[in-house]
């Protein structure tokens, strides 16, 4: 389902090869079903092999998985639509809510896809086994991270979660064993943010970055990443705030790790 949403957040982190790959699957997803790898090499100008090296840079074994997935999303009608067609006056009420429950949907059905990650497994287990946890939200992350901060306190979590800057880095600079650092950031990752992973690291804390999918700068400085999927191409207007779907991240998290302790204390 999501094949084609990768594609579009990754795009900007393409080379020029890829970008011309991206763009022809994007803009014609319905001729894929037909297309060898041989042919669409020779429909974008490039060669064999770098389809093969974009399918798996996409997170595929090969050009046959991809193709597979990209037909799923047509299967089920959820592709890339062009949005603009929302406000034909005719059917504008109807649109918009066919629209909300499309982007509802993929929403869903992506979280799916990362509950069944072992990366967010992995997740769970770090954040269940931490003493002392430090969240940091940034831009549209702010809410997010104050409902996961707010999530933890009520498992008896010890939380450091404060919005001044200075006051952070204090708290990131203290020892405390057993601790770990949650970034919560659709946004590039500022100065503030990397002496805050910095300072972190120097307590031999792990750190836990949750960001827009297609993201390098933040994965890169994290133990951890979970990645969500933000499609930049809907009209603002229409779009509901980013924090709302990294909320239902956020909600998945406490959710899994409230699971997680029921198990145990059931043992």
């Amino acid at each position: 389902m999501t094949c084609l949403l990768k594609m579009q957040a990754m795009r900007d982190n393409m080379s020029s090869s890829e970008k011309k790959l991206a763009d022809f699957i994007l803009d014609n997803t319905h001729l894929l079903r037909d297309y060898s790898s041989q042919q669409l090499a020779n429909a974008v100008g490039v060669s064999q092999s770098s389809v093969v090296k974009f399918s798996q840079k996409m997170g595929y074994r090969g050009y046959p998985d991809l193709k597979l997935a990209v037909n799923e999303s047509l299967a089920r009608g959820i592709g890339l639509q062009n949005h603009t067609s929302l406000f034909d006056n005719s059917q504008q009420q109807e649109s918009i809510t066919d629209f909300i429950r499309q982007e509802s949907l993929k929403t869903i059905d992506y979280l799916a896809e990362v509950e069944a990650s072992d990366t967010f497994v992995h997740a769970v287990s770090v954040l269940n086994e931490a003493r002392w946890i430090q969240v940091q939200g940034r831009g549209e992350g702010r809410y997010p991270a104050t409902r996961l901060a707010q999530g933890l306190c009520q498992m008896k979590k010890q939380v450091q979660h404060v919005t001044d800057s200075r006051l952070d880095l204090l708290l990131a600079d203290q020892v405390q064993p057993g601790k770990v650092l949650v970034i919560i950031s659709l946004e590039e990752c500022d100065e503030h943010l990397q002496e805050l992973v910095r300072l972190n690291r120097s307590h031999r804390n792990k750190v836990i970055g949750i960001c827009k999918y297609g993201d390098t700068k933040l994965p890169s400085l994290c133990d951890i990443t979970l990645q969500m999927l933000v499609d930049n191409h809907v009209p603002q207007l229409l779009l509901p705030p980013q924090a709302i779907n990294l909320s239902y991240l956020v909600d998945l998290l406490i959710l899994a790790l409230q699971r997680s302790r029921q198990i145990s204390s059931e043992k």
